[in-house]
Parts: structure tokens; C-alpha cells; sequence
């Protein structure tokens, strides 16, 4: 067996293999929601810098929380005109982590649950607090929605962020339903934490600018349980490539950050994709097999088919433009973003 029939063969399959079983793992631990009653002691806390770039959005899910009934709190940089704003002091604010901080250290109760939103995404409905009733009688203290975008100005991106709701019925399963550990990291979208926990970890971790990411790193360490909801919560799409670009180097901060936790398996879910792909591809043209990563890429192709018809788009277009995630992840990864860019969400 020669080196190369190993770097373009077995191991390609191997991991092609190993990303499929996880998938599959996930996609087959199908969630229903489990409590008749929802728990009553919680809030939902939408986190903003107030300014013009997004309070288009912000309306938008401050309607939508009224129109579920649910009881929230909207924590700005900025006054703002709704009727309930706390107003993060300038010494205090900086970053989200530091708006967090703030609120967790004089407005948090441990006997609550705290439900994190950005200011651009909300809940579809209000079934997360059964599932909280649920899993919360049982030991659990965080948990995630279920990632769903909807347009933004910019098509194609609208059509890429299809692949984050595929992640979160897949790989994002995988370890918050089945594993309990949320290895692969949390959204801050529709963050649900129980506030004796939140008070615990939240102002010990430090400043930085993927909180989610971290946080969730905090949880596995310290071996709490999560679970995921079975609520949708919409999140909308990059107004321009662009942003998406921008939004996508933000998040590489993660993998600085699954090193300092010595966490490989976030580095892993965002390398073996594309390191599969192109593997495989070389592999396939110089052996003449259809293996694991040919299925890999069927699985994106499909993702990526499904996005072009929500979007409607043409296929090649979001195939392209698809190269911007990579593309998003290397800026992230030279440039080591200190500060959190806000994108356009008019």
C-alpha cells in the first residue's frame, strides 16, 4: 500500500464515513416536544448595539415576541424606543460578551432561565418552553433552537445559510441530543441557559468575541448537560456577500478558541468537509471509486440545491459562491478578529 493510495483512499473514506455516521446519528434522534405545560419562570433576552444598521431587525423580532406572548428584555448600547430597554453603561459595554456580563451580574436570578437572542433572530413559536419543562426537570441546563434563515437582500447568501439549518438537524443533533456535550459549540441564537448556571460561568469566562462558542466550551468542561429544542428560530440572511464574508471570518474565532480548550472536534467539523471533498475528488479521478466522500458531496450538493430553490437561484451560482464559506474561515483565521463587526441588518 503506497502513501498515496492512504492520503487519497482510506483516509478519505474513513472520514467521509465517520461525518456521515455522525449526520445520520443526528438526523435519526428525530425530536417531539415532551411537557403539556411550559415553565413560566423565564425571560427572553434580546442582546443589541441599537443602532440604525439594525433596528430594522430588531422590530422585527420584538413584534414577533409580542405576537407569542413571550416575556422579554431588550439590552442595548443605545436608548431605544420600546418600553422595555436596559441600557448597558459605556464602562460596561465593548463587546457582547461584556452586554452579557453585565446583565448576568445585576439583573440574572438563579431561579430563572434566561433565553438569549440577537437582535436579527426569534423564536417561530413558543414551544422551547415545554421542552425547558421538560429537560430541565431532568438535570439539563442549556439548550439550542433549530436554525432556519429567511432573505436578506442578497440572495445567494440567503441560499448559502441554508447549510446552517442542515448542520443543526445533523452534526448539531449529534451532540447536543445524543452525546449531551456541546462539542461542536452553541448558537446565540435562542440560547437557552438556567440562570444558576448562567451566573456561574458567564462573568468567569472572559472577554471575547465568539461568547457562544466559548460558553459552550465552559458547559462541556464542566461536564453540564444540554438538549436541543424542537423550536425554529428564523435568523436572517447577510444583506451582501460581503457581509457574509465578514460574518463567516467572525466565527473562525471558534478554532482559536477549540484550541485553547484543547477541543479537536470543532476544528475537525470544519476541516473534514473540505479536506474530504478534495481528497476524494483526487482520489476518484486517479482510482476510479465512488466512495464516502462522493456522498459527502451528494449530501452538500442536495443542501445546496434545496438553498438555490428557497432562494431561487441559479445552481451554479450557489455552487460558486458556496467557496465563500472557505473563503470567510481563512480571512477569519489569518486576520484573528479582536472586535465584533456588526453587518448591515436594514
Amino acid at each position: 500500500m503506497g502513501f498515496d493510495y492512504l492520503l487519497f483512499f482510506i483516509i478519505p473514506n474513513l472520514a467521509g464515513g465517520l461525518y456521515i455516521l455522525l449526520a445520520a446519528l443526528g438526523l435519526s434522534s428525530g425530536r417531539v416536544r415532551h411537557s403539556a405545560r411550559p415553565v413560566d419562570n423565564y425571560l427572553v433576552v434580546v442582546v443589541t448595539v441599537g443602532n440604525e444598521r439594525v433596528l430594522p431587525a430588531l422590530r422585527e423580532t420584538v413584534a414577533q415576541l409580542e405576537r407569542l406572548g413571550l416575556r422579554y428584555v431588550v439590552v442595548s448600547s443605545r436608548p431605544l424606543p420600546f418600553s422595555n430597554v436596559l441600557v448597558v453603561p459605556r464602562e460596561a459595554d465593548g463587546t457582547k460578551y461584556r452586554a452579557i456580563k453585565w446583565f448576568v451580574e445585576n439583573y440574572a436570578r438563579a431561579d430563572m432561565w434566561y433565553i438569549f437572542l440577537d437582535d436579527d433572530s426569534y423564536p417561530l413559536d413558543s414551544g422551547f418552553l415545554r421542552d425547558i419543562a421538560y429537560y430541565g426537570g431532568r438535570g439539563y441546563v442549556a439548550g439550542n433552537g433549530i436554525i432556519v434563515p429567511r432573505p436578506g437582500r442578497s440572495a445567494l447568501a440567503y441560499a448559502l445559510d441554508w447549510v446552517r439549518y442542515f448542520h443543526d438537524l445533523t452534526l448539531y443533533r449529534f451532540a447536543l441530543e445524543v452525546l449531551r456535550r456541546p462539542i461542536f459549540g452553541m448558537h446565540g441564537e435562542l440560547l437557552i441557559v438556567r440562570g444558576d448556571v448562567l451566573k456561574e460561568v458567564w462573568p468567569a469566562m472572559g472577554d471575547t468575541v465568539a461568547e457562544d462558542f466559548r460558553f459552550a466550551m465552559e458547559l462541556a468542561k464542566r461536564g453540564y448537560k444540554t438538549f436541543q429544542s424542537a423550536t425554529l428560530v428564523s435568523i436572517k440572511s447577510p444583506n451582501s456577500l460581503a457581509d457574509f464574508v465578514r460574518q463567516r471570518a467572525r466565527w473562525a474565532a471558534a478554532v482559536a478558541e477549540a484550541f485553547r480548550y484543547r477541543n479537536p472536534y470543532y476544528v475537525v467539523l470544519i476541516l473534514i468537509v473540505p479536506a474530504v471533498l478534495w481528497l476524494g475528488a483526487l482520489g476518484g479521478a486517479s482510482y476510479g471509486y465512488l466512495g464516502t466522500p462522493q456522498a459527502v458531496a451528494a449530501m452538500y450538493l442536495a443542501v445546496y440545491t434545496y438553498g438555490r430553490i428557497k432562494a431561487r437561484r441559479y445552481i451554479i451560482d450557489v455552487f460558486v459562491a458556496s467557496l465563500l464559506e472557505l473563503v470567510g474561515l481563512a480571512v477569519g483565521i489569518v486576520r484573528k478578529a479582536a472586535s465584533f463587526y456588526i453587518i448591515d441588518k436594514r
